[in-house]
């Protein structure tokens, strides 16, 4: 019967249901609509199996921590009549000598995954942003942590999807949904200034000009009464530009700012240009001497391994030992980021979860768990010191280039006048490249002696050249090889710095060096996902297709977020087709195309990948498309473009593909084509 709650002897529906929906309220639902609403206990075991999948739970644990109270028959004996109610309901849970999982049963979990990474309809969108397992409320200790921290990741999975479906709505013309779309994401943050842009936008194209007014200033209300601020200069600028339409109310223009208003700027000083961040202590159970020893090991080698982050300002464990709540340790120890986590020990199993926080924001920006066998813990330790690292490395230097994004830009400092340059640069777009120069050059204005600004232009360089804004290469790479050495000798342990040197010397024809370099950066900063990305494009042009396919896999593992990953995914596209794998690489040309609509690289991957499957109609069509990513291309310029990023092995293959196409080809440029 639809609704009904099942009682501790409930039988199941009369057949066994279609899915496991732990969104919002838990149930299963039948295959003809019915529904069966969980019990607290069977939700929480359903939950808690789903949410670690690809994993086998031991009883021994499942049973202590659901039953935390009960002896150990006892809580055993409970897990086994849990196990058969949820089988009783067609949960396929799959059981193996002593451990237990839901053997490849699929719940709204795992759509909510999908829907993060490649655009659903928003009507599932909303369904899938429902909070995890709602009005549930366990008791303080490892149950309650884990919940928490399934919230957190499941909240941020949902903005993504809902951000990814209002997109796809809107390009689709409908608007009413993208709107829905946009609303309920608003609500799961009412801070986040791109949520309420993208509301803006999306009455402007509706034709309301008053709604994207009116929601300016619930925005600016919001963020003036609760945080004390003012909207960032992204917002008013957008607000300025729609007030500013023929038949908007006239007052309302008034209230905004003039883009030339006076705004105090923020000092400079070196101490600005590091990443500050504090490592606590890890919560643990206190009954447990060994616990506490594990704990704080825990701590302290990831504070260890952070201060090896040339840029992060990591505090002294001394100091940070004194913490154990993050806003208090933000506001003593002056600093932004504050890493929080728990350690917990049941049933022979360990469970290490991190968290970290934006304290000045008052956001958690990004969650973690581990779990594995107590008996195995230092290899485990090692293995999550390594994510950790990997994941507040990437996650930190997002929050930077956001939080830059969204500050006005004469109240900012050298260092964020850096990060809004490669928040520009990463758009990959020709006007925002010239805004990435014009930051980075006003960086150095403030700070002439700050090396990252000066990586920064030669970065723009690699970037003009790549998308054909520079027409003279030699030209393009002497300068960049300019900037990136001036901020060498600056800072030579700089992983972006190193990075940059090391590309413009491949560029240059200098692969040795190249390699030297970035192999360089991947020592001294094995998290930094940019160096493997290089390393890939690098081992292209010395025609190593397989070694450039395992270092766009570890970019891809070390930051699957990162604002390259269009071109992380384009270069195992090519990885694929240069080693004649043609349907992997369709699919990750496709993939990457999914992430960044119009990327003109994906785009002639693509091209060359279905023309040899033998479809060169589609081919022709797609290839169609590269001339409206790149104004101003011609169909004489492809061969040009991409003749240097190719190691001469593969050139006749792809001159052939090209020519059979309409392509103009020219064979001298051919022996002569550099990579790049």
């Amino acid at each position: 019967m639809p609704g009904r709650e099942l009682p501790e002897s409930g039988l199941a529906p009369a057949h066994g249901p279609t899915q496991l929906a732990l969104l919002g309220r838990a149930q299963v639902l039948g295959p003809a609509g019915s529904t069966a609403i969980l019990t607290d206990k069977l939700a929480l075991l359903a939950g808690y199996l789903a949410s670690t999948a690809r994993r086998s739970q031991r009883r021994a644990r499942l049973a202590e921590l659901l039953w935390p109270d009960r002896g150990d028959d006892q809580a055993r004996g409970s897990l086994r009549n849990a196990l058969s109610r949820l089988r009783a309901l067609g949960i396929r849970v799959a059981t193996e000598a002593d451990s237990v999982s839901l053997g490849g049963y699929e719940s709204d979990l795992d759509q909510l995954e999908r829907a993060s990474s490649a655009a659903c309809d928003v009507t599932r969108a909303l369904r899938l942003s429902e909070p995890f397992l709602e009005g549930f409320d366990p008791p303080d200790g490892e149950l309650r942590d884990w919940l928490s921290f399934e919230r957190t990741r499941c909240r941020t999975l949902a903005q993504q999807a809902l951000t990814l479906a209002s997109d796809a709505a809107r390009e689709r013309g409908e608007i009413a949904a993208a709107l829905a779309a946009a609303s309920r994401l608003l609500a799961l943050d009412p801070y986040r200034e791109r949520s309420h842009r993208l509301l803006m936008r999306l009455h402007e194209a509706a034709g309301d000009r008053a709604s994207a007014l009116a929601q300016y200033q619930s925005c600016r209300d919001r963020l003036r009464t609760e945080l004390g601020v003012e909207p960032s200069e992204q917002t008013m600028a957008l607000a300025r530009r729609i007030a500013g339409s023929p038949g908007v109310n006239a007052g309302i223009v008034t209230t905004l700012p003039r883009e030339d208003a006076p705004k105090p700027r923020a000092a400079v000083g070196t101490e600005r240009f590091r990443l500050s961040v504090a490592v606590l202590p890890f919560e643990h159970d206190g009954s447990a001497t060994d616990h506490r020893f594990l704990a704080e090991g825990i701590a302290d080698d990831l504070t260890t391994a952070l201060t090896r982050q040339r840029d992060f300002l990591v505090m002294a464990r001394p100091s940070s030992l004194l913490f154990s709540n993050s806003g208090d340790a933000a506001r003593s120890l002056d600093v932004r980021y504050v890493v929080t986590g728990t350690l917990r020990v049941a049933g022979g199993q360990v469970s290490v979860a991190a968290r970290l926080i934006d304290e000045k924001a008052g956001r958690h920006l990004w969650a973690v768990r581990h779990e594995g066998d107590l008996d195995s813990f230092f290899s485990l330790r090692d293995r999550l010191i390594d994510d950790l690292v990997t994941g507040l490395d990437a996650e930190i230097r997002l929050a930077e280039r956001e939080r830059a994004a969204e500050t006005p830009a004469t109240s900012l400092g050298a260092w964020e006048m850096f990060h809004r340059g490669l928040w520009h640069a990463y758009r990959f777009e020709p006007a925002e490249i010239a805004r990435a120069q014009e930051f980075f050059d006003r960086s150095l204005g403030l700070a002439g002696n700050f090396a990252l600004p000066y990586a920064g232009l030669a970065y723009v360089e690699v970037l003009r050249l790549a998308f054909l804004l520079e027409k003279d290469t030699a030209a393009g790479i002497a300068r960049g090889l300019k900037q990136a050495g001036r901020a060498f000798e600056l800072d030579p342990s700089s992983p972006f710095i190193l990075t940059m040197l090391g590309r413009l010397r491949a560029l240059s024809g200098d692969l040795a060096g190249g390699f030297d370099l970035l192999n360089h950066a991947r020592e001294r900063h094995p998290s930094f996902a940019h160096v493997y990305y290089c390393l890939s494009l690098t081992h292209h042009g010395a025609g190593e297709p397989e070694l450039a396919l395992k270092a766009a896999d570890m970019a891809l593992r070390l930051s699957p977020r990162d604002p390259l990953l269009p071109m992380f995914l384009t270069t195992k596209a090519a990885s694929h087709y240069f080693t004649g794998q043609l349907d992997l690489a369709e699919r990750e040309a496709r993939a990457a195309l999914a992430v960044k609509r119009g990327d003109p690289w994906a785009l002639i991957v693509l091209v060359l990948t279905v023309a040899e499957l033998e479809r060169p109609g589609e081919a022709r069509d797609i290839l169609s498309g590269v001339g409206a990513a790149m104004p101003g291309l011609q169909p004489a310029h492809i061969w040009p473009m991409i003749a240097r990023t190719i190691p001469a092995a593969g050139r006749e293959r792809v001159a052939r593909a090209l020519a059979a196409l309409g392509v103009p080809v020219d064979a001298e440029k051919m022996a002569v084509a550099r990579e790049i």
